[in-house]
């Protein structure tokens, strides 16, 4: 690459990648600041990003090799994009508006999906310095677990889950409601019901679970440094990014938080002990120990916890309510078998709140007018699976899958467009496979699988040179990010998670195919 447009290349990676924080505003995605513009201005200014980094990297690049695998790799998405079209444009449900399919909005979302793999490849032949490495990690760490912690100590965070209990009813209010208590209020005693969602806080971010996953790639970076160099910053860092993994609610930040950190301890005895990379000491030792010791201590206390008793509480209210109501629900639900259509909406619509379902699922996503039989189903099952929403969109979405009754959708799907009226699937992959097919998912998803199967067998076969304390990092937090996706939602289609994604991604390609990378003084870059 030509040297000066290779630096500014570097600077606009480095500065997308630490944007990515305040890109991920709650309020940039709501009204009336999104309905202005007609999309986020986080979009925008991410496209605008995307787009002068691609323009550096071609005239600065001089790899033909690559240029041609952009440019095959672009074929393949047009031709895959055409047939995915023609396939979802024909699509046979009991919704008259078959969920808004939208060309535009789905070939948005292809562009959305590519812009992730293509920072891999830029980073991939952009080499950085330790220090800007670390000054990135740092301002991540920073702005998103410290924003998080500082707005919980205010008690002006936004909830992650906040929800509001009246009446024994689950009632999902809208996420920009602030939290109720700080975390100090984890260890009064007595807590109501509802403790989980006034505690769990996402600081001013758009969704818990995308933030919970970046949360998740920052722990084993930031406690990386940590062992490179016991420091104060580097201590304070670490704490904040801890508190921060249980501040947000999601199991994905709190075990990846805690799994960690035991991890490291590991890691930090076999770089120093077996490979010698590292000298041995004894105060970083007890300092990872005492990270462990409060992990745990905490997570007895944290809002994640409470909110398996939460739903307890919730389901034993459930059955005493449909008890108040002295109905033979076996009985009732058989007599409807063979009720009119008519008669079954309005039994649903009566006993909505006998439902742990928020009405959104049953007069939004999938309309009740639509499809009574699907939610007489649902009122069948244990209030527990009612409460399950990953469950419930599993089968919202196996259920109009078998409506339409198309073999092509298995290999390019039909829509996430569709899928997301219909509401999120909020499992990465199955939600894919829905709205991509397995076409799809080959071209814009496995990519991420494949370069960390390829990673880890690389170094594997080059162990000496590679397998070193850093890049190892860099594997563990590849692979809780792609963990996450596989039990959480938010995730690989979220720009804010495949963003830090890609970049770590593309750093620990430049790390192992590149032994010797010229190291760049980071004050005149």
């Amino acid at each position: 690459m030509d040297s000066k447009f290779k630096t500014y290349l570097k600077k606009s990676i480095l500065l997308f990648v630490i944007l990515q924080p305040f890109l991920d505003i709650f309020w940039l995605y709501q009204p009336p600041i999104a309905d202005f513009l007609g999309m986020s201005p986080a979009t925008i200014i991410r496209l605008l990003f995307i787009a002068a980094i691609g323009i550096l990297y071609l005239i600065a690049s001089s790899n033909k090799k690559t240029n041609l695998f952009l440019a095959g790799y672009g074929v393949l998405l047009i031709v895959y994009f055409v047939f995915h079209q023609m396939n979802a444009s024909k699509f046979t449900s009991y919704s008259p508006t078959n969920f808004s399919y939208s060309t535009m909005g789905e070939l948005f979302y292809l562009v959305r999906m590519v812009i992730p793999i293509f920072l891999i490849i830029v980073t991939e032949q952009t080499t950085f310095s330790n220090p800007q490495i670390e000054r990135v990690v740092d301002w991540l760490v920073g702005l998103v677990a410290g924003s998080i912690v500082v707005t919980n100590l205010l008690v002006i965070s936004l909830g992650s889950y906040l929800h509001q209990w009246g009446k024994g009813n689950l009632i999902q209010q809208y996420a920009h409601q602030r939290i109720t208590g700080n975390i100090f209020m984890w260890f009064v005693p007595n807590q109501s019901a509802g403790t989980y969602y006034g505690l769990a806080s996402k600081g001013f971010f758009n969704h818990a679970n995308t933030t919970g996953v970046v949360l998740a790639m920052l722990t084993p970076l930031i406690c990386y440094y940590l062992v490179k160099k016991l420091n104060a910053k580097n201590i304070i860092l670490v704490t904040i990014q801890i508190l921060a993994c249980f501040e947000i609610g999601t199991k994905v930040a709190a075990y990846g938080a805690l799994a960690t950190v035991f991890i490291y301890l590991g890691l930090y005895l076999f770089f120093a002990l077996a490979k010698h990379e590292l000298s041995f000491n004894w105060k970083v030792l007890m300092v990872l120990g005492i990270f462990l010791v409060g992990s745990l201590g905490l997570r007895q206390f944290a809002p994640g916890v409470n909110r398996q008793f939460s739903e307890e509480e919730v389901v034993e209210q459930r059955k005493e309510q449909k008890k108040e109501k002295k109905i033979n629900w076996k009985k009732e639900l058989k007599r409807l078998e063979t009720a009119s259509k008519k008669e079954k909406v309005a039994f649903i619509t009566k006993h909505k709140d006998s439902l742990a379902v928020t009405s959104d699922f049953v007069f939004k996503y999938y309309p009740v007018k639509n499809d009574p039989d699907f939610w007489l189903d649902v009122f069948s099952w244990p209030i527990s699976q009612q409460m399950n929403y990953r469950l419930l969109h599993k089968s919202i979405w196996a259920h109009v899958s078998a409506i339409n009754n198309n073999p092509k959708d298995k290999w390019l799907g039909f829509g996430y467009t569709r899928l997301s009226n219909l509401g999120l699937i909020e499992t990465d992959f199955v939600s894919h496979f829905y709205s991509l097919g397995i076409l799809g998912m080959l071209l814009l998803v496995v990519p991420y699988v494949g370069c960390l199967l390829y990673a880890i067998i690389y170094m594997l076969f080059h162990f000496k040179r590679t397998v070193t304390l850093f890049n190892t990092s860099l594997v563990l937090s590849i692979a809780l990010c792609l963990g996450a996706s596989l039990v959480s939602g938010y995730v690989m289609d979220y720009l804010t998670a495949t963003i830090i994604l890609s970049f770590l991604v593309g750093l620990l390609f430049n790390r192992i195919k590149r032994p010797k990378p010229k190291v760049i003084n980071y004050a005149t870059n």
